[in-house]
């Protein structure tokens, strides 16, 4: 398998974008969103990495850019290809996400898998939403993977959305230890996808 990882956020051409914003350990501080998805980014390719599988971290571009960079990658892959927008959330949720572009069975398989994965190594999550997006349903979301779907079969897509920066039952979940789990639950269920099986 190959997986992308898109940073997301990051590397937008003339914004200093860092995401949501909240104090999350009560330090006085701000933490920002992308410091937190980059711990888990960089769980999971470690733990893929391990594993025997290419890793590609995208920072860099307009999303739709880093679309065509990952179907690019995808026509010249043996194997199967995953995409996943990484985020954090924010507004007080209780519960993780996964979406996926309404359009795309692969995508609806992989985000139901990797969330299943992230229900069962994050018990601090009250639930897992799947959803799919489209332009009229989580317009903001599907801007994030809207273009993977006109990429070739082998590739799927997902938004990763894994628990909320401003819920405090989620604040074990953000110190390094917990995004650390969340990188590897993200990792085993991508895993999972490409396999069809199951990895433990």
């Amino acid at each position: 398998m190959i997986a992308i990882l898109d940073w997301q956020h990051v590397g937008k051409p003339g914004r200093d974008d860092k995401g949501a914003a909240y104090d999350v350990d009560d330090d006085g501080d701000v933490d920002y969103e992308v410091e937190l998805t980059d711990k888990y980014i960089q769980s999971a390719k470690n733990y893929l990495e391990c594993k025997g599988h290419t890793v590609h971290i995208f920072s860099e571009g307009w999303y739709s850019a880093r679309h065509y960079r990952a179907n690019e990658i995808a026509k010249g892959a043996d194997g199967p290809v995953c995409y996943v927008a990484c985020h954090i959330n924010a507004g007080r949720g209780n519960y993780g996400s996964t979406f996926y572009d309404i359009r795309s069975v692969g995508g609806k398989r992989l985000a139901k898998t990797v969330g299943s994965t992230l229900g069962k190594a994050c018990p601090e999550l009250r639930r897992i939403v799947v959803k799919g997006a489209s332009v009229s349903t989580w317009s903001r979301v599907f801007g994030t993977i809207r273009g993977i779907f006109s990429g070739p079969a082998n590739i799927s897509g997902m938004c990763f959305e894994p628990a909320f920066m401003d819920t405090p039952e989620h604040k074990q979940l953000l110190t390094d230890e917990g995004l650390e789990r969340i990188g590897e639950a993200l990792a085993i269920g991508m895993l999972n996808w490409a396999s069809g099986g199951k990895i433990s």
